[in-house]
């Protein structure tokens, strides 16, 4: 969804985060493969990604409450 449709990446999409940086900082997305696939300003800090990383929408936004609504991932 990230390269066809320009769409935003949800956390269920995420399968690991590298590096430290803070809501709305820009950051590289990569494949599987190592090779960037996008660049988007992040909703959440690097340190509370890991704990959200492949749960959906709805259940963040179910335990999170408002701040579920921030999103998941690179926007």
């Amino acid at each position: 969804a990230v390269v066809e449709r320009r769409a935003s990446l949800l956390a269920a999409g995420i399968t690991a985060v590298t590096g430290s940086f803070h809501a709305g900082d820009p950051v590289d997305v990569v494949g599987p493969d190592g090779v960037r696939v996008g660049r988007g300003r992040v909703n959440f800090d690097s340190d509370e990604l890991p704990g959200l990383l492949g749960r959906s929408s709805g259940d963040l936004a179910r335990e999170l409450g408002a701040a579920g609504a921030r999103g998941g991932g690179p926007r």
